[in-house]
Formats: structure tokens, C-alpha cells, sequence
């Protein structure tokens, strides 16, 4: 059998595998024709190397034009400066022909020809990748499908931490139609084929604004500045709290100077970069209230008016040569800011006119209830001030940013199936047109792999249909153990449907509260928020998700034994081949490949269920000291040194630095946040036993 790869290029023959591989060579921005023909060489290699994989036997070549026999797939771009991601996908029963403008348009029907056969790439892993069984031709489209994003101001992520960087994932999301995520310098060229927009920036005057900064004329910048800090409530500006307050724009030589500290940035270490965010002091403070920006309206007026001169500088950098690139600027909207509700006035028209765009970022939103719940009391809120950043900036384009992986309960084995399957079409209809969140983990998915693949389902097709995805997932993931892992999902999400209240970074969280606690007896109940009804209510929620997942992990371990013992009763390896290097070694490795993710999400499900423990119990500690319960209290207080030794015994997954290049390994005890809550509550029982003693 022959499958010929046409592409329209001369000495297609012989150079495309060299094409697909030659991004190091090639500027993106500028070298539209030869960025085109690596990008269509890298989908024909792809094409090849898994349909190969697909029909065993099929002999495929490369050629610049059609031949007279055999199969054929015709890739063609028509604009190579085009940026488009439609494509069109049709066959005449001898000829499939992948259409688009664009040359990732043609990366991504490429893709879709590889679904249409079965393919399925779940995680950035080997073993995250599910083949369809071998058969003996391929399988043409029977229709034309022409297929554009829905989400089509961006669909992807916010990377923290310089060393968050992985060829094989931005090749995941490239397989996904993913196109959003954090510039590399190893793997910016890689993006560039692979059409994802790369970021940079962030919260980035912290740093530019330090009040002991050195300034060129030898004095700190709170010495010869003190102006451009934010004037609080009070009248008086403070050194110590200088941060805490949004910079004044009302100062003109302030926005000159951010505007050329930007440009700085621009033009070096953020060059490659497609998008900057530019947002404010990530304080939870206030706005400048001098009487000029009083008069520039809310936070949001004046933060998009500062945006503005940003913009108009930018500009001018443009015009005269000293920017040599168009840029997109991306504003937080989000209450760290103090940019979560919309402006009072219309967005500036260079913004517009320019592409900026806002995120919005709910970051206490509640999990347990939809984003467009009126009845969920923070829901509704920001639900309200999104539609009101819609009502009051209708022009102003924003992008939504989840927080399925925040901080707060980051490597936790959180599942968001009904809510990501409910909320982005809820986002859509309400005109969000791009998805991001907060922080993608780099590797050990385990079941969150789903979270992944629906969510780069729901942001390219917001249309899709969540039962056939979702029963592929488990089919292809899981095999015959389909079911049960199935049922140990939906015990999981129950589990975590309360996340928010648990851990969200808002004070009236559970963990929030413990991590303000002293240790000592409490002179007060623990804070709630409005979804616990009563101290008990807590208490029984964490105890009911906490055996929802004790549940979930003997049901995983039952499930992997009896992978276990299927792969013994395969027929044995016959010889055995040692590698003579470790790259060898990898590729040479015999996986099953069930067990290897069940017992991935076995290793995740532990510390989740160990730490949702140890939040329960320190409720419960809490509690009863409060109320005078001394054997309750002792009793807990065992069962919390004893979880607490365990969960010291084991380190998890990589946490990275946000502001430089470097990672570590955190045990688990310290992973849960709860490391420093029970060292004090220890010092407080020592210094009561020696009270008691008379020591």
C-alpha cells in the first residue's frame, strides 16, 4: 500500500523531514514562506509518523505534486503570512486534502485527520498517548468538515516560574489545538512552529517600583519619588506600605517612566514574547485617591486610561523605529488589582484599535456551584462584574482565566468535569472569546489529565458534546478498567466540590483561617464562609470527602492489582535486550501502561487524601479546644502527629520559582500548607504542659 504526503514545495521528496525540523533557523515574525514550510513539513512528518503507526505495511512518501497512483493527502496554505486556525478537511475517495489559509491551520486539520482514526494524545507523556487499533487502510473524511475555534483570542495557560518548560507539552498542546502559554527561551523556536502565542510579564512593578530601588541619580526611588506612589485613605504616604497601594497615573513623568521600563523589557528578555501582561500590584489594597485620579473614575477607568498611555507610547516606539514589533498588551481584570468590576467610561479606542485585551481572573470562585449561579453568593458576584466589564467596555476583548491549579491547592487530584463542561459554554455566551488558567502542573497529570482534555475540548469547539468525550477518555485511558476508574472519579470530584471554601486564597477559606490561627485556645469560632451553615457542617463535609477519597484510593489500588496480575498472565519477553545508554534505555522501556497510570493516580489520590485529613482534623483540633473538649482534642491531636509524620515521610511533585530559573521538591507536610499551623499549635501545647507543671 502507498500513501503519497503532497506538499507544495520543490525537493519535497527529500527535504521535509530537514524542513519539519529547522525552527532554530527561522524567524517567525518575518520569514512567513519558510515558517510555513516548516510548519506543513512538521504535520506531514507527523502525519506519517502515526499513520504508519495506524496501518502497518503503508508505505508513505513525500512529493511536491500529486502522483498518478496511490493514496494521497494534499496539504495547502494559501497566505503564508496568514495567522488562521481554520481549516477545511475533505477527501474524493483517492485524495484527502487538508485546506487553510494559514500554516497551523494545516498543523490542526492534520491533527484532525489523525482523531478521525482514532489517535488520542491525553497527556504530554508516552503513556499518556492512545492509539487506535491497527487496521488495514486509513479512514477518509466522508464529508467536508470545515472546522474554525471557537475561542479565538487565545486557549491555554499561565506559566509561573522560568523553568516551567517542556518540548513534549507544548507538542501536546499543539496535538490539542491549544495556543497559549509561556515564553522559553529553549522552546520558543518550537512555539513558533507550532503557532503557540508566547506571553511574558505579569505582575511586574513590584519590582520596578521598589521604594529602594537606585535610581541614576544615586538616590532611592522612594527619596526623589514619593508622588508616584498611590496616596492612601488616610492622606499619608508610607514607605512600608508604598506597595500596597495602586502608583498614582496621574503622573505624567511616572508613565513615561513605566512606559520606557516596558519598552526596556520589550525590546530584551521579553523580545520573543507575543503578549505581555501588564498588571498592577497584586496587593488586595486600594487605588491612588488624589483628587486627579478620583476624577478618572474607578480602578478600572484609571487603570485602562494608564493602560492607554502604555499603548500610545508604544506606538510612537513603533513609528520610530525603537520598537521594531507589534505587541498585544493583556490587563488583569481581578480584585488583587482592584480591577475586577468594569469601568465607569468607555475603554480608550487605541486599545481597541491596537488588540490589548483583559483577562478576568475570579480567583475566589466557588467550584461546588456554576460561574453563572445567581443563588452561589461569590459566584454571583463575579459573574456580575464580568458582565459589567461587557457592559461598560463592550469593545475592550476578554479572556477568561480559571484557576483549576492555583496555589492554594496546587497538586492536589482535583477534578472540574461538570464544571469546565458547564462554565466555558457559559463563558461563551456571555462573549468571552479566550480561556486561560492558572497554573498548568508540568508532569504527574494523573486523573488530572481530564481537566486537560476537556478543557482544550470545550475551548476549541465550545459546541462539544461532554458524554463522547469524556467516555473516550475513560475507554482509551483505561481499557477494561474503564468502569471502576470511572466510578473512582466521580468519587474524587465529590470529594473536592468544595475546594474553594476549603483552600481559595480568600480569608474566609478553611485553610486561610488555620494559617491565621495562633495555636492557642481560640477566643472565637473558626471563620465560615456562607456555604457552611455551622461549625459541624464543616466538620462533616471534610470528614465526608476525606473517606469519599480513602474510598476512591482502595478502590485504585484494587483496580491496580488486578492490572498487575492481567499483565503476568501476558505471554513473558522471550530475550532481553539491555541499553547501552540512557536515551536507549527510555525507548527500549516495557511499560503496561494501565498500571502505569492507575498507580500515577494512586500516588496524587494519597497525599489528596492525606492532606484533606489533615485539614478535617485541624477543624476538629480547633473546635474542640474552643469549646473546652480536652479528650476530643487530645484524641484529634494524636491523629494529627500522626498524619502529620506521614506526610513528612514523602516528597511530591516540583514546585518552581515564579522570578528566576530553578525548582524544588517540597515534602508533602509542607505542600499542604499546614506545616507552620501545626508547628504552633505544638509550642502552644508544650508551653501549656510547662504552665501545668509549673515549669
Amino acid at each position: 500500500m502507498q500513501l503519497t504526503i503532497v506538499l507544495p514545495f520543490d525537493h519535497a521528496a527529500e527535504e521535509t523531514p530537514i524542513w519539519a525540523m529547522e525552527e532554530a533557523c527561522i524567524n517567525f515574525r518575518r520569514d512567513h514562506d519558510r515558517a510555513t514550510r516548516c510548519t506543513m513539513a512538521f504535520a506531514a512528518l507527523e502525519l506519517q509518523t502515526y499513520l504508519h503507526r495506524t496501518v502497518p505495511g503503508l508505505v508513505i512518501d513525500f512529493a511536491s505534486e500529486c502522483p498518478a497512483a496511490g493514496e494521497v493527502i494534499d496539504l495547502s496554505a494559501t497566505d503564508p503570512a496568514s495567522t488562521a486556525e481554520s481549516f477545511t478537511l475533505r477527501s474524493d475517495g483517492r485524495k484527502i486534502t487538508i485546506a487553510s489559509d494559514g500554516r497551523i491551520g494545516v498543523l490542526y486539520g492534520a491533527y484532525e485527520l489523525l482523531r478521525l482514526q482514532g489517535w488520542r494524545w491525553y497527556s504530554p507523556e508516552r503513556e499518556g498517548e492512545v492509539p487506535p487499533p491497527p487496521r488495514e487502510a486509513i479512514i477518509h473524511p466522508t464529508e467536508v468538515i470545515t472546522v474554525a475555534p471557537s475561542m479565538t483570542l487565545g486557549r491555554g495557560f499561565d506559566f509561573e516560574g522560568l523553568s516551567k518548560d517542556s518540548a513534549d507539552l507544548y507538542i501536546w498542546m499543539a496535538r490539542n489545538r491549544l495556543n497559549l502559554g509561556g515564553y522559553r527561551p529553549a522552546t520558543g523556536a518550537l512555539c513558533g512552529k507550532l503557532g503557540i502565542h508566547m506571553k511574558n510579564g505579569g505582575h511586574i512593578f513590584e519590582d520596578i517600583l521598589r521604594p529602594d530601588r537606585v535610581l541614576p541619580s544615586g538616590k532611592a526611588l522612594w527619596e526623589e519619588h514619593q508622588e508616584w506612589y498611590g496616596l492612601p485613605a488616610d492622606g499619608v504616604r508610607k514607605k512600608e506600605t508604598a506597595l500596597r497601594i495602586q502608583f498614582c497615573v496621574s503622573q505624567p513623568d511616572l508613565m513615561t517612566f513605566l512606559a520606557e521600563e516596558l519598552l526596556q523589557h520589550v525590546m530584551s528578555d521579553w523580545y520573543e514574547s507575543d503578549r505581555i501582561d501588564v498588571w498592577g500590584f497584586d496587593t488586595w489594597g486600594a487605588s491612588c485617591t488624589c483628587e486627579s485620579c478620583r476624577k478618572l473614575g474607578n480602578s478600572s477607568d484609571q487603570n485602562l486610561l494608564f493602560f492607554s498611555a502604555l499603548r500610545a507610547y508604544l506606538n510612537e516606539a513603533r513609528a520610530d523605529g525603537r520598537l521594531d514589533h507589534d505587541i498585544r498588551m493583556v490587563m488583569a481584570c481581578y480584585e488583587g488589582t482592584v480591577t475586577l468590576t468594569g469601568p465607569e467610561h468607555p475603554c480608550p479606542q487605541n486599545l481597541v484599535a491596537a488588540g490589548d485585551c483583559g483577562t478576568y481572573y475570579p480567583i475566589n470562585r466557588c467550584y461546588a456551584h456554576p460561574f453563572a449561579d445567581t443563588k452561589c453568593s461569590e459566584n454571583h458576584r463575579y459573574h456580575d462584574a464580568l458582565k459589567s466589564w461587557q457592559r461598560n467596555a463592550a469593545d475592550f476583548p476578554i479572556v477568561v482565566g480559571e484557576y483549576y491549579n492555583v496555589s492554594k491547592f496546587e497538586d492536589l487530584p482535583l477534578l472540574f468535569t461538570r464544571r469546565i463542561c458547564e462554565d466555558l459554554p457559559a463563558y461563551y455566551a456571555a462573549g468571552v472569546r479566550g480561556m486561560t488558567y492558572m497554573h498548568l502542573p508540568m508532569l504527574n497529570w494523573g486523573m488530572r489529565a481530564l481537566t486537560q482534555v476537556l478543557y482544550a475540548q470545550f475551548c476549541w469547539d465550545i459546541d462539544s458534546d461532554s458524554d463522547t468525550t469524556i467516555r473516550e477518555y475513560f475507554a482509551g485511558y483505561y481499557g477494561p478498567y474503564a468502569d471502576a476508574m470511572r466510578a473512582v472519579y466521580e468519587r474524587i470530584e465529590a470529594a473536592w466540590r468544595h475546594i474553594a471554601q476549603w483552600r481559595a486564597w480568600a480569608g474566609w477559606s478553611v485553610l486561610s483561617a488555620l494559617q491565621q490561627w495562633d495555636g492557642a485556645k481560640p477566643q472565637q469560632p473558626l471563620q465560615l464562609c456562607d456555604h457552611f451553615g455551622s461549625m459541624m457542617e464543616v466538620i462533616a463535609c471534610g470528614q465526608h470527602a476525606t473517606q469519599l477519597l480513602h474510598d476512591a484510593l482502595d478502590d485504585v489500588n484494587t483496580v491496580r492489582v488486578q492490572a498487575q496480575e492481567d499483565d503476568a498472565h501476558i505471554q513473558p519477553v522471550s530475550t532481553i535486550d539491555v541499553a547501552r545508554n540512557p536515551i536507549e534505555a527510555h525507548e527500549k522501556a516495557q511499560l503496561n501502561v494501565y498500571e502505569h497510570r492507575i498507580s500515577e493516580d494512586r500516588r496524587l489520590l494519597r497525599y489528596g487524601a492525606h492532606a484533606m485529613q489533615a485539614m478535617t482534623a485541624m477543624v476538629v483540633y480547633y473546635d474542640a479546644l474552643y469549646r473546652d473538649d480536652t479528650e476530643l482534642a487530645e484524641e484529634t491531636w494524636e491523629e494529627i502527629e500522626e498524619l502529620a509524620d506521614t506526610l513528612d515521610s514523602y516528597f511530591i511533585p516540583l514546585t518552581y520559582f515564579t522570578t528566576k530559573a530553578g525548582f524544588y521538591s517540597r515534602d508533602a507536610l509542607t505542600r499542604t500548607q499546614l506545616r507552620d499551623v501545626i508547628r504552633r499549635c505544638r509550642k502552644q501545647r508544650y508551653a501549656r504542659e510547662r504552665l501545668a507543671s509549673g515549669v
